[in-house]
């Protein structure tokens, strides 16, 4: 380590750290979820099929799939704040790179890696929450980043709006949103820390073992894994291709389409919140992992049956609350009896890729469907109801989950 170990007491620059992390790397996602209301704008000019369509909205998740458990076990021996950095300035390039492509080959490999970034950064996550903040406050930390999301995914709102601005340049759009990543990854570069506590130097000494084994020790790690790929199929589908669905079929603008999946994100914000609360004072994971996984494929479904706005409104009010599972699972890799802190870096790494693999196979599967049946709504039919897998895993974990997080000290009783 490059400096001498500091005092474990929690001290309130944490939030400095961790807010600002969370801005550089929410705001990347928001860049990458803004494809679904760019993609008919990319469709008309570079006349893209179903399937190019559906491989465009999985291509920034590949990389992913395959690096997530690699970049947590090699990516966790560096410094966490200089991960960060690297990461967040090369992501900007390959934003630009996006808004610049004149064929499609270019804007596929430009989203390729523009992936990577974001599944390299997020060892450094896992470390900064081990260095800054308390066990207790983890689920509250990750409930905020969740709290980010839907605030950012408000953002999708605006997307509309600055197309109109820059007379429909999908091009414009991307270089304006890779003009922000530039802010937040100098922002980053001026706050950003890290905090090597005696505590935290003691843990990553005494890990002796490659961390990759921490994957075949926990089967909670399996069951949630699989239920992130059921996610994963679910999101990435319907932010890919429900907003043309609803334009073409429903005549619902592209506005309205944005405005729905900002209202979504916001609801979810204020509901994950709400969860890391409630987690944090009386548990209940498993029940709040298979009610989530019920009520969002239930209501992805429902928003594909109605072109009214009133309904698709209180319909996405229901999706966005079930997002809120998110901080939980996030949250249960900390807990783990006896998980050092590289060993968390790969186990995050690990669920992510169940994220990943299901975000690759959801627009490619939709695209396919709806190829060979030319009926986009029963294909997202089938990639949607691919989030009852949470249920699934959720049911199968052990029962005295809750009551062993409380033992080792993560909770508040």
């Amino acid at each position: 380590m490059e400096k001498e170990p500091v005092e474990s007491k929690a001290v309130r620059y944490r939030w400095v750290v961790v807010i600002t992390w969370m801005a550089a790397h929410v705001w990347a996602f928001t860049t990458l979820e803004s494809l679904g209301i760019l993609l008919p704008g990319i469709r008309a000019e570079l006349e893209l099929s179903p399937i190019q369509e559906g491989w465009l909205g999985s291509s920034a998740l590949i990389g992913p799939l395959f690096l997530a458990i690699p970049s947590g076990w090699l990516l966790s021996r560096y410094n966490p704040k200089r991960v960060t950095s690297i990461t967040v300035f090369v992501g900007t390039l390959f934003i630009f790179m996006q808004g610049w492509a004149p064929i499609f080959a270019l804007l596929l490999v430009g989203r390729f890696f523009f992936g990577l970034t974001l599944v390299a950064r997020e060892p450094a996550r896992a470390l900064l929450l081990k260095q800054w903040v308390p066990p207790r406050e983890v689920v509250v930390v990750n409930a905020l980043m969740n709290f980010l999301w839907g605030i950012a995914a408000v953002g999708i709102i605006l997307t509309p709006l600055i197309l109109r601005l820059l007379d429909d340049s999908w091009r414009g759009t991307l270089y304006f949103f890779g003009g922000i990543s530039l802010a937040l990854a100098l922002l980053w570069q001026l706050l950003g820390k890290q905090r090597v506590t005696s505590e935290y130097a003691t843990e990553l000494r005494s890990q002796e073992r490659s961390p990759i084994g921490s994957i075949l020790k926990y089967k909670e790690l399996w069951l949630l894994g699989i239920g992130l790929v059921g996610i994963g199929i679910n999101f990435a589908a319907f932010a890919t291709f429900w907003p043309s669905y609803m334009l073409d079929n429903y005549q619902l603008s592209l506005t309205k389409s944005a405005s729905i999946l900002g209202i979504s994100g916001a609801v979810s914000a204020v509901a994950g919140l709400g969860v890391g609360i409630i987690v944090t004072k009386a548990g209940k994971k498993k029940v709040i992992l298979w009610v989530c996984g019920v009520v969002l494929a239930i209501s992805s479904v429902g928003l594909l049956w109605t072109g009214s706005y009133p309904f698709l409104v209180l319909i996405s009010l229901a999706n966005g609350m079930s997002w809120a599972f998110f901080p939980v699972v996030m949250t249960i890799p900390f807990e783990l009896s006896g998980i050092k802190p590289r060993e968390i870096a790969v186990a995050i790494g690990f669920l992510e890729t169940g994220i990943w693999a299901g975000a690759v196979i959801g627009p490619v599967l939709a695209g396919s469907l709806q190829e060979a049946t030319g009926d986009l709504r029963l294909a997202l039919m089938v990639t949607s109801l691919c989030a009852l897998l949470l249920t699934t895993g959720a049911l199968l974990l052990p029962r005295r989950l809750d009551e062993l997080a409380f033992e080792r000290g993560a909770l508040e009783p």
